[in-house]
């Protein structure tokens, strides 16, 4: 009879065990969605010699992060701008008469995908080093009057990627992300937005074939002519062992000299929520 109760209790206790391993599994994985207020400022002289800056609160992020032997973390961050340069004025079209002008359209897509070894834990902190693939999507257009340049700004890139984690204590938690690039494959439009191989990447009409074509004649880049730096911070308050809400602080620079000087600097404060599994 104790030889049943051992062995129930051991089958009990062994079951627990590997549930607690799978929900400390699950809780490795985490999904964040959240909302954000941002600014941008930005010259490229491909287009004008003018610095747009603008505020905007549509900016949203969607995230999935986890954490184990490997760290890992993938995001997908959408921008959108409307920048304008002076009063709005009146101009005569010669189809549709008297227009007012609208302000420009910068928006902005970025997927990212981080991969880290942990190269330090010591009770509180945790430090992680890996890379990061980079990917940028900006299309804008510049309304001057009644027609105007809409350039594209693409690039793929491999950073330097560095993860830092505090945990206060169990409800509160700090985390920051840096990282450099290695290198960038990008594509932008030529001075002034139209050249002869402009024309020919956008003869076909057909959206993917112009895309394909335009990334084609894209450019390897180092950081001679390349620079970018990405800073993050974050603070989390954990309601539960599944639901945590926070806010995040977000610095992007892109500096580019091919064809033109570019420069866009990005301030966002982000707020929202991550469900762990």
């Amino acid at each position: 009879m104790k030889r049943k109760i051992i062995n129930i209790s051991l089958l009990f206790f062994l079951t627990m065990s590997m549930m607690a391993q799978e929900q400390e599994q699950a809780r490795a994985n985490s999904l964040g969605l959240s909302w954000g207020m941002g600014n941008i400022m930005r010259q490229d002289l491909t287009v004008s010699p003018f610095i747009h800056q603008e505020w905007s609160p549509l900016n949203v992020r969607l995230s999935y992060e986890r954490s184990n032997k490997l760290e890992q973390q993938a995001s997908l961050k959408f921008g959108h701008y409307s920048p304008r340069i002076g009063e709005a004025y009146s101009y005569n079209s010669f189809y549709d008469g008297e227009q007012t002008t609208l302000p420009h359209v910068f928006t902005m897509i970025d997927i990212n995908y981080a991969l880290g070894f942990s190269v330090m834990k010591n009770g509180k902190w945790k430090l992680a080093l890996g890379g990061k693939s980079r990917n940028k999507f900006y299309a804008s257009t510049y309304n001057f009057g009644p027609s105007g340049p809409s350039p594209l700004f693409i690039s793929f890139g491999l950073d330097i990627w560095l993860n830092m984690q505090y945990d206060l204590n169990e409800k509160h938690h700090f985390k920051s992300n840096i990282s450099l690039p290695f290198f960038s494959y990008i594509y932008r439009d030529p001075y002034l937005a139209q050249d002869d191989e402009f024309f020919e990447n956008i003869y076909s009409h057909k959206g993917l074939k112009e895309l394909g074509d335009r990334i084609k004649d894209g450019q390897l880049q180092s950081w001679g002519s390349s620079q970018s730096f990405d800073f993050d911070l974050s603070y989390g308050y954990a309601l539960n062992e599944k639901w945590e809400i926070g806010c995040t602080y977000l610095l992007s620079m892109n500096f580019n000299q091919i064809p033109t000087k570019f420069t866009q600097i990005e301030n966002a404060i982000y707020i929202g929520g991550k469900f762990k599994f």
